[in-house]
């Protein structure tokens, strides 16, 4: 397990931007993990860790943040449930999909691949 201290310092020096970005990228690692059948611990401890990174967002964690930490601790708890992994894959990716849309970073890559 990776030393959650440093991980968080880490995090926590980046702006706003890069930390939503980092948050939907371990969402959608959260989602090709399930697709492809990573084992069980694995899967937990990468739950634990992108609810820790909302928590670290502190005070510039929006309701939608809050709300997708609190479905992440839901799933970690009744983990593993091998009969809803696609649904959990699905919802990891759609929850991405959301924080990189708050965070401005899929408008500036849309507009530099032009």
């Amino acid at each position: 397990m990776k030393d959650i201290s440093q991980l968080r310092d880490r995090f926590q020096r980046d702006g706003l931007d890069r930390r939503l970005g980092n948050i939907a990228s371990n969402l959608l690692r959260l989602s090709s993990w399930l697709q492809m059948g990573r084992d069980t611990q694995a899967t937990v401890d990468l739950m634990r860790e992108t609810a820790g990174m909302i928590d670290w967002t502190g005070d510039d964690a929006t309701e939608e943040l809050v709300n997708i930490q609190r479905e992440l601790c839901r799933w970690r708890r009744i983990w593993p449930l091998e009969p809803a992994r696609h649904l959990l894959a699905f919802r990891a990716r759609q929850m991405s999909d959301r924080v990189l849309e708050s965070s401005g970073l899929a408008l500036s890559t849309s507009r530099g691949a032009v």
